[in-house]
């Protein structure tokens, strides 16, 4: 395991049912099968024809509280070869109450599905001097794809069995609705599977885009639309550090690429048409900001520089931080909020970042650099890959994209064809020819 020959363990097979790992997601698979059971016993015991769509919430619930095979594979592998990391994730983690009179709250995931699975270059190990040489000794990084290959996902996994019988049961409930010539309930489930169909073909080409593109070294890159999967490095300028939301109290420093939300949780009376009134709560989104720093990408045969802002797609995967708090009249910030309608009953921040030393996974555009920088960095130029920056410029056929993780974790979850494409296309087949029954 520890040369990074991990052979079939990073194929998915053909079946991958798992069952949920930690208590959280037991609590949600446990509460989806409570309400599928519930949804079973009284269609048959109060013979209702309104609650198999119960069922396929439950379904849905159970299916989508599962990870996938590989998930937990690198969760596995994750604690045996990173047990530090791991463990300081875990302490790190969780919510701490920061404030029991206004409730405050700091939250912290206890898991990071994009952090590193083999350990990566230590900080004292980085020749931030010449950072776009290659490692001593030159060797790539232990997750580079070139070095333990490219996963693929299981044919059947927990989502295709959740999905399709969340579908069957949901198309069950619109035929039951069904009164004379009236087809509503079936143009709302057409309607509800082309929707299905367009997100997974989007998923799709996502995860294709992935597994097909050939990864790059880094110090053999060339100009032109390339893969690149390495180490976040500082680059000329270190990252100033990031203050959320203006508020001091926030700051997280060390982050290369960031965005933050502040949102407000509301409630509202409304009336329906009867004249009988409820109460509707809900998060509304106040204001976000997103921003970043240029840095090196470092896959151990060389570096590369990356222009953070340019890249329009980033995911950063879960959250770094969390701040909670119930609403104080005396908050600050609050006249930009009280033309909204309702009772402003919480507070969230919530933050997503690349920080120095992570996993980084690069769709992008290569490029020479000018003149301009070259000089002003003093740059060795019998180094090809010290001459070329990375921006997120698209290409035809090609999208861009900055992810926080390596190729491996990036694809954690990706689904298989059958899943995508031939699941929904079935799905949507179906309930077309529903308009004939």
């Amino acid at each position: 395991m520890l040369d990074t020959n991990l052979g079939s363990e990073l194929d998915g097979g053909t079946f991958g049912l798992t069952f949920p790992s930690g208590w959280a997601q037991w609590l949600g698979f446990v509460i989806g099968f409570l309400i599928s059971l519930a949804g079973i016993a009284t269609f048959f015991l109060a013979e209702t024809d309104t609650l198999p769509a119960l069922i396929s919430v439950g379904a849905l619930i159970m299916g989508f509280s599962t990870p996938t095979k590989l998930q937990k594979t690198l969760r596995g592998l994750r604690s045996q070869l990173n047990p530090a990391q791991v463990n300081w994730q875990k302490e790190q983690g969780g919510t701490e109450l920061q404030s029991f009179w206004n409730s405050a709250t700091i939250r912290k995931p206890t898991v990071d599905d994009r952090a590193w699975v083999f350990p990566a270059p230590e900080q004292n190990t980085w020749h931030l001097e010449t950072r776009y040489n290659p490692d001593n000794p030159e060797e790539l990084i232990p997750e580079h794809p070139n070095k333990i290959g490219t996963p693929r996902p299981s044919t059947v996994s927990n989502y295709a069995l959740a999905t399709l019988t969340a579908y069957i049961f949901f198309a069950f409930q619109m035929y039951l609705v069904l009164e004379g010539d009236d087809k509503v309930p079936i143009y709302i489930l057409i309607g509800l599977s082309v929707i299905w169909l367009l997100v997974s073909v989007f998923m799709w080409k996502r995860a294709q885009a992935m597994m097909d593109t050939p990864t790059s070294n880094i110090r053999s890159a060339a100009v032109g639309t390339a893969e690149l999967v390495g180490q976040v490095r500082p680059g000329p300028q270190y990252p100033p550090t990031v203050i959320v939301d203006g508020d001091r109290s926030k700051s997280v420093n060390d982050l290369t690429a960031w965005r933050w939300n502040y949102e407000v949780y509301k409630c509202r009376t409304v009336t329906d048409k009867d004249g009988n009134s409820r109460q509707e709560c809900n998060w509304q989104l106040i204001r976000s900001d997103s921003g970043g720093t240029n840095f090196t990408i470092h896959d151990g045969t060389g570096g590369m520089a990356v222009m953070a802002n340019t890249f329009s797609k980033r995911d950063f995967g879960d959250h770094l931080i969390q701040w909670e708090c119930r609403h104080d009249m005396r908050m600050k910030g609050l006249f930009t909020n009280i033309m909204l309608s309702g009772d402003i009953k919480r507070h969230k921040w919530t933050l997503w970042g690349l920080k120095i030393g992570d996993p980084c996974y690069l769709l992008a555009t290569l490029k020479s650099r000018n003149d301009q920088n070259l000089q002003a960095e003093q740059i060795d130029r019998t180094l090809q890959n010290a001459l070329l920056e990375a921006v997120g410029e698209k290409a035809p056929g090609f999208k861009p994209r900055l992810e926080k993780g390596t190729e491996l974790s990036a694809l954690g979850n990706a689904r298989s064809e059958l899943e995508y494409l031939i699941i929904p296309t079935l799905a949507l087949l179906a309930s077309i020819i529903l308009l004939g029954v």
